[in-house]
């Protein structure tokens, strides 16, 4: 996807399963590492959003440039989304500084879970290596500023220990929301979901690109209700709600095929038309990147 204007970011996926990698035939298309998405904005910042097990190959595409800071943005702290990090080719061979938030921790909080995939009995100790990890504190009320003119900002995603939906925004508005874990729970009548949803739309509205939990199909959310997770119509119809440009369906289910998954894009599809919205919608597939 290339935009009509200037580049105001460079989206790459390197990691689109969800809880657990799931190599094979099966996702060889779409591929099975866990989440891991990297931003190169216009003005000279880079974020990896997530450590699960796509981080691996991210870190081998940047160990070859000169930036000495990646800033690490964590949407929560669940296996799936950090067990990569012990993998980060920049950080364990101390080439660069990484900078590591959180949007459900605090950096008291998130040490001692760094210290622990990055040390014994999870990974040999290596020298060093903690010296390059700075914690970054994230109140709140903060937006978390990376680099010039761009800033993070979180918000409550529905999602058993707490996770967080992240909005990457810059001086013309919103670039990219990253909503790996969160249960819409469409159907849910309770008026306080209801109200949570429609103040997460009104934050995200406009925003070019949506990137969001669709781990499950419709037949498969009653056996899963409070598990944390969407459906893939659920993640259409909010992306419609948020008036999205584009919608990438991620955090597929390990067992997932493929097939089912494209099949999934063309179902969300002809719902969004449905609806009257013409977003894009599309599956997280590694290896893609797109520009805003």
């Amino acid at each position: 996807m290339h935009p009509a204007g200037p580049v105001r970011a460079r989206i790459q996926l390197w990691g689109v399963r969800g809880t657990a990698p799931s190599p094979g035939a099966h996702t060889v298309r779409h591929g099975g590492n866990t989440s891991c998405v990297e931003v190169r904005t216009g003005n000279g910042a880079r974020l990896v959003l997530d450590a699960g097990t796509g981080i691996r190959a991210c870190g081998a595409a940047i160990d070859g440039e000169s930036d000495n800071v990646v800033e690490l943005v964590l949407s929560h702290r669940h296996s799936d989304h950090v067990f990569g990090l012990s993998n980060f080719g920049p950080l364990i061979a101390r080439t660069h500084d990484i900078a590591i938030s959180c949007g459900n921790a605090t950096a008291s909080e998130l040490r001692p879970l760094i210290e622990a995939l990055l040390g014994p009995p999870l990974f040999p100790a290596l020298h060093g290596v903690m010296d390059r990890v700075r914690f970054r504190e994230w109140s709140d009320t903060d937006t978390l500023e990376v680099g010039p003119s761009t800033r993070v900002r979180r918000y409550p995603a529905r999602h058993p220990g707490a996770a967080s939906v992240l909005l990457l925004e810059d001086s013309s508005g919103p670039v990219l929301a990253f909503a790996p874990d969160n249960e819409l729970a469409w159907a849910n009548p309770d008026p306080a979901v209801r109200a949570w949803s429609v103040a997460l739309a009104k934050s995200l509205r406009g925003v070019p690109m949506l990137i969001h939990d669709a781990t499950y199909r419709d037949p498969e959310l009653a056996t899963h209700v409070g598990w944390g997770h969407s459906t893939a119509t659920e993640a259409t119809r909010f992306a419609v709600a948020c008036e999205a440009g584009t919608l990438l369906l991620f955090h597929h289910h390990p067992d997932r095929s493929d097939d089912e998954i494209d099949a999934m894009v063309d179902e969300c599809a002809t719902l969004a038309r449905s609806l009257g919205s013409d977003v894009r919608v599309l599956a997280a597939t590694e290896g893609t990147m797109f520009e805003v």
